[in-house]
Order: structure tokens, then sequence, then C-alpha cells
């Protein structure tokens, strides 16, 4: 994937700096991307419609299910291999059930 120099310096001709969002647009009009920058140093963040879906795959994994009820047998037992607080499990094994 490439553009000519002269497509390039027709895209900025009139422009005496070139900033990053006339990049951005210049890669999405000539290569059909969709471009979002993140600096470099940042942990992704994820939309609330994103962290929703990832948390649904999750709760609906049977695999994680059945490590979550283990736990949930463990702890009843007094084995603590969760979480050492309560109030934390407490928390998990409501979401799991909201989730399912």
């Amino acid at each position: 994937m490439s553009i000519s120099k002269e497509q390039l310096e027709q895209s900025f001709k009139d422009k005496t700096y070139v900033e990053l969002k006339d990049l951005v647009q210049l890669i999405e009009e000539n290569f059909g991307f969709n471009v979002t920058l993140q600096w470099k140093d940042k942990q992704p963040t994820f939309t609330e419609e994103q962290k929703k879906r990832m948390t649904s795959l999750i709760f609906n994994d049977d695999g994680v299910l059945s490590q979550i009820h283990q736990a949930q047998n463990d702890r009843k037992n007094g084995i603590s291999t969760y979480s050492d607080s309560d109030e934390e499990f407490e928390k998990l094994l409501n979401e799991v059930g909201n989730e399912t």
C-alpha cells in the first residue's frame, strides 16, 4: 500500500504544516482504514460496550464458570482459593449470577 509523492503533495498543497489529523484523514481516505491513535505509554481503555461484551463472554465460558463454582465449593469447605476477601468473592458470585 502506498501513494505517490505527487498524491501526498497534492493532499497537503495548501498547508504550511501537516497536522496529525491530516495524516489520519489521508490514511483513512486512501487506504480504507479506520485509524485510532493512542499514546504509547498509556494502557488501552475500553468502551463501556467493549467491557460489557468481554464480561459477557467471560461469564458465559464453561471453563470460567466451572472454576468459579469450584472456588465457591472450596470456600464452603474453608479453603479460600479465589480471594481472602469474602466481600469481593460475593461480588464476583453476584456478577456471575447476573450474567448467566
